[in-house]
This record gives structure tokens, sequence and C-alpha cells, in this order.
């Protein structure tokens, strides 16, 4: 790299410093952020964006066209923080609540930044978008670690200021901690040895790219596993079932997880392919036959998600995973054609479908940051039109999600709510409407509402009374009725195992629902039912999901260490 480079990068990264530091003092000179952040997070964006592009982009600085696409890029990732900016902020509402909208833009901006950052070397190297893939590979992997050593170099050089800073605190010498956290120094040196971690990395870019060539190389190796694992768990599936599956509520997470580890690992093996593959034929075909399982598992995610969406509507999640399934199906459908043509070079079809695939990745995370596919706009539209087709009861309805997670959709869907006459219970919905509109933080009302219309029949289907044949206690069932903070979360599905058992020796029985990874102890005190105490144990989650040993004793045994009372002071021992 040439000290011209050097100091190009080193500018642009002091500048990237001042302008945070800027920003920062702005702030503290606003009288809230709120109302401002669809101006504050696009200043952000383009602060943070442009310098950074041109710092990795060094390279061609003399470019125009790296000029046009760099401001193109961080115009359009402004514009859509202005959106985010502006729909996350609610007026009465505590400010930390737009943190996870501006958590998920820097992720969605950063993301798309990198993943773009390749195609605009290649064109501003070859002329075109993306005729070489080695290049684009080669281009992605060494702005990976790049980014990654500069960051290691910036922490490092952190930690040793506050060592130094440290040992002159033991000496009452405070200058040196208070130079290095006032944000006039902070931000600025951060980002000049950001930058500085960034331009050394071309002394050693040979030695780095051989670490990571072979790094990938041993990742790769793990590719036959993942295989053996998509064949194996398919060729089960139809002597266990669908139930199963769907029964954990989470299957469809681990099928996208086993998927994105597939693609992972099958692309550590094959990176560009512009050496020989190093498996031996059958191992090649074996892999191909993985390949070919994967277009199954996403039939069998998008089928659970379809489940779920027909009966409860979109949720924020759903729409994700949504987001998720499609572009795993890209890459699942994309190898397993690939597979078929059989190619005279192993998969070297592979290079326009990770193309493809990436480029979608852009355009689906830019567009969730639009009107368009906004994950918090489709799902409060879904849930709304559910409540007023009739699908979801008034009394049934989370009033206060709208207020708390639905950002300014939901509250303005909020006011449209306060004023509806047109539902059957439009008195119903009016009232929590407006009492949801009043609300910071939730109130839980609704949910424990919800539980006081469970009846006696419901709440018997929830529990699974042990030793069998046990029938449980009328008055503690209608205990548990009137006052469902103390009550366990079970459901007809996966009902709470409930013990009956005498643990004080009292003669009479005590009540034990048993939960994930805690028993509840209801007894008796002065003639009314109470909650009394809890219990621990490692082997209760192994009770639950129905595999409570149906006839497996229960007794009672006495402790072999007694409680040790010293005054008031209660000693106990776990190891009993």
């Amino acid at each position: 790299m040439s000290k011209a480079e050097r100091s190009w990068i080193i500018a642009w990264a002091a500048l990237q410093g001042i302008g945070l530091w800027l920003l920062h003092e702005w702030l503290l000179s606003l009288p809230g952020t709120g109302p401002y952040l669809s101006v504050i997070w696009p200043l952000y964006a383009g602060v943070i964006i442009l310098p950074s592009t041109l710092m990795l982009l060094s390279k061609y600085r003399q470019d125009k066209y790296l000029w046009i696409m760099v401001t193109g890029f961080t115009l359009l990732i402004s514009a859509a923080a202005s959106y985010t900016g502006y729909q996350a902020w609610v007026v009465d509402l505590p400010l930390h609540r737009t943190g996870q909208a501006g958590f998920l833009l820097g992720a969605m901006a950063f993301i798309s930044w990198f993943v773009l950052l390749p195609f605009a070397e290649h064109q501003l190297s070859q002329g075109n978008w993306c005729s070489n893939y080695s290049l684009l590979f080669a281009s992605a992997w060494r702005n990976c670690v790049k980014l990654a050593l500069a960051a290691v170099f910036t922490g490092v050089f952190w930690i040793l200021l506050f060592l130094l800073a440290g040992l002159f605190k033991v000496l009452n010498v405070a200058l040196f901690m208070d130079l290095f956290t006032s944000r006039i120094f902070a931000y600025p040196v951060t980002a000049i040895v950001f930058g500085i971690g960034i331009s050394l990395y071309a002394a050693k870019e040979e030695a780095l790219v051989g670490i990571y060539r072979a790094s990938l190389n041993i990742l790769g190796w793990l590719l036959p596993m993942v295989s053996f694992i998509l064949i194996l768990f398919l060729l089960a599936l139809p002597f266990q079932g669908l139930t199963l599956l769907w029964k954990t509520g989470y299957a469809t997470s681990l099928i996208l997880v086993l998927l994105a580890c597939t693609i992972f690992l099958f692309n550590a093996a094959w990176q560009d392919a512009s050496g020989e593959q190093r498996f031996p034929r059958w191992l090649l075909r074996f892999i191909g036959i993985g390949l070919l399982a994967m277009p199954v598992y996403i039939a069998l995610c998008a089928y659970s998600l379809g489940l779920r969406v027909s009966q409860y509507g979109w949720t924020v999640d759903r729409v994700w995973a949504a987001l998720v399934v499609v572009l795993a199906a890209i890459y699942a459908l994309g190898y397993a054609w690939v597979v078929l043509k059989r190619q005279a070079v192993w998969m070297a079809g592979v290079r326009q479908v990770n193309i493809l695939a990436a480029l979608s990745v852009v355009v689906l995370l830019l567009l969730t940051l639009t009107p368009v596919l906004d994950p918090v706009r489709l799902s409060v539209n879904s849930q709304v039109a559910r409540l007023m087709s009739g699908k979801l009861a008034a009394y049934d309805f989370d009033f206060e999600y709208l207020r708390l997670n639905g950002k300014r959709y939901g509250n303005a869907v909020l006011q449209q709510l306060s004023k509806n006459t047109i539902h059957p219970d439009a008195v119903l919905i009016q009232q929590k409407a407006e009492a949801a509109l009043t609300v910071e933080y939730r109130t839980f009302t609704s949910s424990e509402g919800k539980e006081h219309q469970l009846t006696q029949e419901q709440l018997f289907k929830q529990w699974r009374p042990y030793p069998r044949g046990t029938e449980l206690d009328a008055e503690f069932v209608d205990y548990l009725l009137d006052n469902p903070s103390v009550r366990p979360t079970c459901s007809e599905a996966e009902p709470c195992p409930v013990l009956s058992v005498d643990l004080d020796g009292d003669g009479r029985n005590e009540w034990i629902m048993l939960m994930s990874y805690i028993g509840k102890i209801y007894s008796i005190e002065n003639g009314r039912w109470s909650l009394a105490g809890s219990l621990y144990g490692d082997g209760i989650y192994n009770l639950m999901e129905n595999r409570f040993p149906a006839q497996a004793a229960i007794l009672t045994r006495p402790a072999r260490w007694k409680e040790l009372w010293i005054g008031d002071v209660r000693l106990y021992s776990n190891d009993n």
C-alpha cells in the first residue's frame, strides 16, 4: 500500500471520528432525541457508511464511479433510516422502545453494505458487476478479514490505553483516565486506530489469505457430516411422522439452522471452485444427495410456517421467518438444480446461485426498511384484520401490543379502534383501545382477564394428576382460577404434572405442580389454599412433555442434613 493510500484511509477515519463526536455533542444539546430520530439516524448512517466505504475501496479513490456508487448507497440507507426512525418514535413512550428498531436498522444496513462491497469492487476493477466469481469471493473474504483485524487491533489498543490509565490512577494521577474517557478523544482516536488497522492489512495480505483459505478447507471437511444428517433425518421422518416434528414448537428453527450450516459448509468446501476438489468421487455424489434433500426441508418449513400464519396470522417473528425461508429456498432449489445438471466441473453453476442469493439478501433486507416489507406494518395489519373479521375475539386481542410494539402503525390503528362503531363488540374495543393508548409498560391485564375466563373443565385439561386416578380438589382449582398470578402456564397440548403428596408430614396432602425447571408447592394455610414454596431438581425437565413415568413410585424421604438456625438466620444444604 502506498503512502498516499494510507494517508487517504487515515484522513477519512479522522473525519469519521470527528463526525461521530459532533453528532454526539449535538444529541446532548437536544431537549429530547425521540422526535428527531428521523434526522439523527440518517446522519449516523451517512457518517458511518460513506467514510467506511471509501476506506475499504481506497485503491479506486481516483475513479468517479466510486463516488457515484458510495453516494447512491449512502442516500438509500439514509432514506431507509429516516423512515425507520420516524416509525419507531411514538409520543409518550420511553425512548428505549426504539432500541430494537435501531439495532435492526444497523444490522440490515451493515449486511447490505457488506454484501454489496465485492460487487462494487468488481465493477471498479472489471467494468462489470459479477463476471468473475473468484474475484467476488476473494473480495468478500478480504473485507471480512480486514474488518475483523481492524476491530481486534482497535480493541487491543484500548485495552493498553486503559492499562496505562489504571496504572497511573493507582498513583493518584487521573489525567490519563479523564483524557481517554472524554468524548473528544475517544471518537476520533478510535476511528483513526480502526483506519490504521485497515491499512495494515496490505502488509500481510498473502499470509492472511492463506490463513482464511486453510480455515475454510478445514471446515469444509464437515460437509459430509452435515450431508449425512440431512439424509438420515429425512429417512427417519416417514417412520416417526410429522406430528412429533410440529409438536416441539421449534422444529422449523432447527431445520433452518441445519440448512444454514449446510450452505456455509458447502461454500467452505467449494469456495470459488478455482482448485481441485479434495473429496473422492463417491463422496461428492453423497454430498450431492444431501443437497438434493434441501428442497424437502424447505417444503417442511414453508408448510409449518403456513399453518401458523393461517391459524394465528402474521407476527413480526413470522415475517422474518418467511424471509429466511425464501432466502434458504433460493439456495436449496439452486443447489439442487446444479446437482441435477451434472456439470463437468463439480457444482460450477453454484456461482450463479450464490450471486442471485446475495443480491436477493440485499433486496429483501432493504425492503424491510420500507413500507413494502416492514414486518411491524405487516403484523399489525394482519392481527387487526383477524380482529375485525371475527377470527379473534375482542376480549382475546392484545391491544397493548399495538401500543408498545406496533410503533407508529400500531398506535395509529389504536386511534382508529378507539372510535370504531361497526364491530359487534365495538364498545369493548373502544374501551380497550383507549386504555391501551395510555400505557407505557406492559400491565398484563389483558392476559389475566383472558385467564379468568377459563373454566374448571378447561383447567383440568391442562393438568395431569398423579398418582393416577387422583382427583383434583375443587377448592384448589377455584383458588387458581381466582389467582392467575400464582398459576403456572400450562396448556392442553403440554399439560403439567400435578402431584398430591404430603410434604410436611401434617397428614394433609399438598399439591405440587411441575413446570420446566421448577415445582410449585400449594398448601392450606389457615383454612385457605396458598402458594407455599418451590421445589428444585436437576431432573424436573425430564418429567415434563409427557415423559412422566406413569408407574413411578412417588415418595417423600427425610433430608440428610437438617436446617441450621443461628438466631434468625436460616442455613440449609442443597446437597440433600
